[in-house]
């Protein structure tokens, strides 16, 4: 039985934790903003999560006003759906709120409960997902990678962009397992030379979210433009000027057996998009590049932060015109197309 004091130091651990280091699970809804999703008839596990994600939320909101449903999902995740059975969390004080960039503004109370709301019904009709979301996966973490995606791979099933959106379409998964999605952010080359392998290996399909000006960067100045654009660059990568980013030969080769997504030219946030300069920069340029890269239009979307798809933010508004069919937030995988 979980207590709200277990779900108050299970937030605490998340919003603590380094994720340029960890594999940060999540539990995510599933949204359809298309009009095409099959709404199953609730069943009895899928009633009781969505009880506790409706609790975990009420307990984290009256505990910490500047919390959401994502920090609630996180929380969940970090009890449930983690490698090790006893993962530590933290007592005491603390912030029970995920970081958000510093452009992005906490939504307001009717917001936030809309948004908890909608996720709750979502859950309680079976559409959620399993998300671990990683960051850099140098070498020196393979031992610690491997054994957290073995783990998932003998535990939940992979999910191809073709398999989500069938299980929106029927309102079942084809496997009788839970899907899970390891996510590599950012572009960086371990994610190509690590990661990747060990998903192929392990059975398992990766979703990667490079920001496609990182993989322009001369190596030489790869480190500097991580600094400039909240790249988290680990002591344990490689000295000197030794390459960062994956290379473009690299996205093409791994996009034929993973999925990619769009994550901005500079690793930009929503609120950091405003002109029609910035939508050429963040948004076209990005998803033209991939598409020409990869062969195909990318699966999907995500800024930093992790924000959901709000279609008055002239970026948003893009990525849904040029065609972009999910939209990846902290708190759901969104079906826009």
């Amino acid at each position: 039985m979980t207590t709200d004091d277990d779900l108050l130091a299970a937030a605490r651990a998340v919003a603590a934790e380094d994720e340029d280091r960890a594999g940060v699970a999540m539990l995510v809804a599933l949204l359809d903003h298309t009009g095409t999703a099959t709404t199953g008839t609730p069943d009895p596990e899928d009633r009781a999560l969505a009880g506790q994600v409706q609790r975990a939320w009420e307990v984290l909101r009256d505990a910490d006003p500047d919390t959401t449903v994502q920090d609630a999902l996180a929380a969940l995740a970090h009890l449930r759906l983690r490698p090790t059975p006893d993962v530590p969390v933290s007592p005491g004080a603390g912030s029970l709120a995920a970081w958000r960039p510093g452009d992005t503004d906490r939504p307001d109370a009717a917001a936030r409960d809309a948004e908890a709301s909608r996720v709750v019904d979502a859950v309680l009709h079976g559409r959620h997902l399993r998300v671990v979301n990683w960051h850099n996966t140098p070498a020196s973490h393979a031992a610690e990678l491997r054994r957290e995606l073995e783990w998932y791979a003998e535990r939940f099933s992979p999910v191809t962009e073709a398999a989500l959106h069938s299980a929106l379409d029927t309102g079942r998964w084809a496997d009788p397992r839970p899907g899970v999605v390891p996510a590599f952010f950012d572009g960086f080359a371990s994610a190509a030379q690590v990661a990747a392998p060990l998903c192929e290996e392990l059975g398992l399909v990766g979703w990667f979210y490079p920001p496609t000006e990182f993989l322009d960067c001369p190596p030489a100045q790869q480190r500097a433009f991580a600094a400039e654009h909240d790249l988290g660059v680990l002591d344990e990568d490689l000295p000197g000027d030794a390459p960062l980013a994956m290379t473009w030969d690299a996205l093409a080769d791994l996009a034929t057996r993973h999925v990619v997504c769009g994550h901005s030219a500079t690793h930009a946030s929503s609120a950091s998009v405003r002109t029609p300069a910035d939508v050429e920069r963040q948004v076209h340029r990005p998803l033209a590049r991939l598409t020409e890269v990869v062969g195909r239009r990318p699966a999907g979307w995500a800024w930093l932060g992790g924000t959901p798809f709000d279609p008055t933010a002239p970026g948003d508004a893009a990525v849904a015109a040029a065609g972009i069919r999910l939209w990846t937030s902290n708190a759901a995988v969104e079906r826009l197309a």
